[in-house]
């Protein structure tokens, strides 16, 4: 059915998702094998795919959103304060020391927990699952380019 290898190619190079772990599969069967490099170091690497693969980018997610987002807090808390009272916290220096001396340290914390707990929940989500289903919606747009209906014929 698929004596053309160079159509096969060509879809596979087309593919805007194309990295050396993605691969054309037919009827569970790859179309096209690739060799893949093997990691310099490989106690610290983990197989494309495996469950250690997509907790490692989910915990990615968990760092690059929790944290920097929880890193702002204080920022966005003065700023909100000085949209609500512009009399009291006239700038953004003024709003830090206003709170400061109001509030103390802890004054500058507020609502810490609920944004680390929620862009942490953010990231694990976009980097985890968008790993899972960059493979998926690949594998799938690409076997139905083989259907009569897209036109290409790699007979």
């Amino acid at each position: 059915m698929f004596s053309s290898v160079g159509h096969v190619v060509h879809l596979e190079q087309a593919n805007p998702f194309n990295t050396p772990h993605l691969q054309l599969v037919h009827d569970g069967q790859p179309l096209r094998p690739h060799n893949l490099a093997a990691a310099a170091v490989e106690e610290y690497s983990c197989e494309f795919g495996s469950a250690k693969y997509y907790a490692l980018r989910g915990f990615g997610g968990v760092l690059s959103c929790g944290l920097t987002h929880t890193a702002v807090v204080p920022l966005d808390l003065v700023k909100c304060r000085m949209q609500v009272d512009p009399q009291k916290y006239k700038d953004i220096f003024n709003g830090f020391s206003v709170t400061l001396t109001g509030h103390g340290v802890r004054g500058l914390a507020k609502g810490w927990a609920p944004t680390f707990i929620g862009y942490s929940l953010q990231g694990l989500c976009k980097f985890g699952f968008y790993e899972v289903f960059k493979v998926l919606y690949s594998n799938i747009l690409l076997c139905n380019c083989f259907s009569p209906c897209c036109g290409i014929s790699v007979e």
